[in-house]
């Protein structure tokens, strides 16, 4: 069996908490010794009991979380890709990363999202992953989806510890063909990305955003565009570091970095 990566980090930072472990104990049990000798150092003592048992809990409860599997994820833009294709249509292309923050491996068992059309949730609808799209294929493709840069269906992965994952992630409309394809409208967008995580009995949500579609949007996704909707207010470095080489991001020079929500087309 493979033990977690952190059993083995000899940093100076575990150094000094193994040296100052091993005072703690050499010190403990030379008060205990001279206890009988002086009665005065017995409280000294039972502080010294104390204190070490205080610094093990705490060292406990830190090791406990660091070795626990800790999964995040990092989303908040958008790509309606070009719906010529009737596969493709009504489908949504999200670009998320996969973070694990602790030391254990784990399994991202599945991950939906909650689609809310201006704040109603009585139309809120939800999606489910359909499949995961290769980036550069996709481009190749001229950004339409294709059985050659699309791999379905989406399945669980494994996470290492304080590893990260970049996955292009499609969602359809849950429960199809019985459920009615998506239909888009212009309005603000509320999106819930839930994920179902081995180290949780439920699913979670992980992240939270908004989107506006206007109608132009619409006018050129139905003209068999993409379109890319792009949240700057939610800070993506890494996952848009990892990905800078399959140039997924649209050229927006003329977009403006301080603007919340910013859509182009490509």
């Amino acid at each position: 069996m493979r033990l977690p990566r952190i059993v083995y980090m000899q940093s100076p930072r575990h150094r000094s908490l193994a040296a100052g472990g091993v005072f703690l104990i050499v010190l403990l049990v030379l008060l205990v010794a001279a206890a009988p000798l002086e009665p005065s150092l017995t409280a000294s003592a039972a502080l010294a009991v104390s204190v070490l048992a205080f610094a093990i809990a705490l060292l406990g409860i830190t090791k406990a979380r660091m070795l626990e599997f800790c999964p995040e994820v990092l989303g908040g833009d958008l790509i309606l890709p070009r719906a010529s294709k009737a596969a493709g249509a009504g489908r949504l292309l999200l670009p998320l990363q996969f973070s694990n923050a602790g030391y254990a491996d784990g399994i991202v068992e599945w991950v939906a999202l909650r689609l809310t059309l201006d704040g109603d949730t009585s139309r809120s609808i939800l999606l489910s992953p359909v499949g995961e799209v290769d980036m550069q294929q996709f481009i190749q493709a001229r950004r339409r989806l294709t059985e050659d840069n699309t791999v379905e269906p989406f399945t669980s992965f494994p996470l290492e510890g304080k590893r990260s994952l970049a996955k292009f992630v499609l969602f359809d409309v849950a429960e199809r063909p019985r459920a009615a394809a998506l239909r888009l409208q212009p309005g603000r967008y509320g999106f819930e990305l839930f994920i179902k995580a081995s180290n949780s009995r439920h699913p979670q949500v992980a992240r939270r955003f908004e989107h506006v579609l206007e109608q132009k949007h619409l006018e050129d996704y139905r003209d068999d565009a993409t379109v890319y909707l792009i949240n700057y207010q939610i800070t993506l470095p890494t996952v848009r570091r990892a990905l800078a080489e399959s140039e997924w991001l649209p050229n927006a020079r003329g977009a403006e970095a301080s603007a919340p929500l910013q859509s182009a087309r490509r």
